[in-house]
Order: C-alpha cells, then sequence, then structure tokens
C-alpha cells in the first residue's frame, strides 16, 4: 500500500504467501523502479491467481473501498523510522502484521491489536500470518484495533522523525501546529 519501494518487503510477503494457501494479496501504489520485477516474482512463485497488483497512485477516496476488502494491512518492511500506514488501518478497524523496524513496535501492541515478525524473514513472516488466520484470530485483532486521535497521531509521527533525523522536538511549552494538507 503507497508506495512499493524494495525496503517495504513486498518480496518477502510474496515468498510467505507462497507458503500459505488460499491466501490472496491486493498490492496497491506506485511501484519504482527498485521493485519492478515484482512481476516475475509473483510469477516465479505461481502466484498470478494470488496476487493482484494495482499499480499507480491510489486517491484517498478509494482507501476506505480498498480496506474493507482486505482482512489485514501487512508492512513486512526492512527498515522504517516512522509510517502513517498503522494509523490508516486501524481507523478501518483492519488489523495489521508488521516487522519490528522504526515506530511499528511503539504502535502495535503484539498479539493484542496486531502482530509483529522479524523484518526479513521469511519462516516469521508466515508464522504471522498463519497465526492471523487461525480460529477466531482475525475478529479479535480487528476488535481491539485502537482508535487513533488524528492530532495525537501526527504529533507521535513528527516527534519519531525529528529524533531519527537527531533533531529536537519541538519544546513541549509552545503551542505549535503542523498543517497538512
Amino acid at each position: 500500500f503507497g508506495k512499493v519501494r524494495r525496503y517495504k518487503g513486498l518480496d518477502v510477503l510474496l515468498r510467505a504467501l507462497a507458503q500459505l494457501d488460499g491466501v490472496h494479496l491486493t498490492v496497491a501504489g506506485e511501484v519504482y523502479p527498485d521493485a519492478r520485477d515484482l512481476d516475475g516474482l509473483v510469477d516465479r512463485l505461481g502466484l498470478r491467481d494470488r496476487v493482484d497488483i494495482r499499480p499507480g497512485y491510489l486517491p484517498a477516496e478509494r482507501i476506505p473501498d480498498l480496506f474493507a476488502s482486505v482482512d489485514a494491512l501487512v508492512l513486512p518492511y526492512r527498515s522504517a523510522t516512522a509510517s502513517q500506514h498503522v494509523a490508516l488501518a486501524n481507523r478501518h478497524r483492519v488489523p495489521v502484521v508488521a516487522t519490528r523496524v522504526g515506530n511499528f513496535p511503539d504502535v502495535i501492541d503484539d498479539g493484542v491489536d496486531g502482530l509483529l515478525c522479524a523484518p526479513g524473514d521469511v519462516a516469521d513472516l508466515t508464522r504471522a500470518l498463519r497465526e492471523l488466520y487461525a480460529p477466531g484470530r482475525l475478529d479479535t485483532l480487528r476488535a481491539a484495533a485502537p482508535v487513533s486521535d488524528d492530532e495525537q497521531v501526527w504529533k507521535a509521527y513528527l516527534e519519531t522523525l525529528l529524533t531519527v533525523d537527531g533533531c529536537s522536538p519541538p519544546d513541549r511549552g509552545h503551542d505549535r501546529r503542523v498543517r497538512r494538507g
């Protein structure tokens, strides 16, 4: 979902998907040059009938329909700083399976409202996806997904970015507003 780049680990997800029966994958977003072999890998793994690739920009008004059509958002990133994808999934009551990178361990309560696994590890991602589809598990995770406060989500996101980039977060004594849009 979003920008399809190599660091997001889609190849790891495809290899995990090949280990599971009956699970389908939708890939939606702009495919960048470092991830162009996506179609070739789908064919080599024999997944053509289970992978729906929707390349290109996804307008905001189509996001609710996309989230309504999936069981979970899987974020198999190799590396990350921070992402708003978890908050977006939570807003749509979609559980998240993600790797332990960036801010994912801070915003996903592993085993409660989502599942975490090791980055770059096909076996561990396969384990997490099998757990996701254990009887009743999806409903339990969906019910526990927190409804996020957009203001707090953006504040935490920006503070994470500033900390990672070596900057200091804004002084809490001053009221600084971030304009979105």
